[in-house]
């Protein structure tokens, strides 16, 4: 839990704002319609993940894991973006969290 707080607490000092939908699939459709400029994660299922990934991509923006790599719908995190630039940025930001893999 302190890790999502000192996440929180870190992208709050640096960003214009923060928003959350209480919705991955409508946080992940904010950035792909331009509404948001990026969204992170931690605690996903991948049912929560699948649709939003396509779209964004769709819609040209960038869905990575959080340490960088290219997304595991299995590891139960994102960063989605408007950019490649922008989802490594937060990528370097974000002190990162483990949890069990969906099986």
């Amino acid at each position: 839990m302190q890790q999502i707080f000192t996440n929180f607490t870190n992208m709050a000092l640096k960003v214009h704002g923060i928003r959350m939908m209480g919705s991955a699939a409508l946080n992940m459709c904010a950035v792909a319609s331009g509404h948001a400029d990026a969204y992170y994660e931690y605690s996903l299922h991948c049912w929560d993940m699948a649709a939003g990934k396509i779209i964004v991509e769709e819609a040209g923006g960038v869905v990575i894991d959080p340490e960088g790599g290219p997304l595991d719908l299995m590891s139960r995190r994102l960063i989605c973006a408007a950019s490649e630039e922008l989802a490594k940025t937060l990528s370097k930001e974000l002190k990162h969290i483990q949890f069990p893999r969906d099986q």
